[in-house]
């Protein structure tokens, strides 16, 4: 709560960059969903973020 009243970010706040992969994934229909630090392929299967983003780069 006090992280919130001095405008701290909490813990599952995504960044800008996690975020931009994300819409861009998405996007591609490379994954469908995401919560915490787990992404959720079209298909339901669980996989780590960062490995997918290793795996999948955003092209810039």
């Amino acid at each position: 709560m006090n992280s919130c009243k001095s405008g701290a970010k909490g813990k599952n706040a995504v960044t800008s960059d996690v975020s931009a992969w994300f819409r861009w994934a998405y996007n591609k229909k490379i994954v469908g969903a995401m919560s915490g630090g787990i992404v959720y392929t079209p298909d339901g299967e669980p996989v780590d973020l960062q490995q997918m983003m290793r795996q999948f780069p955003c092209p810039e």
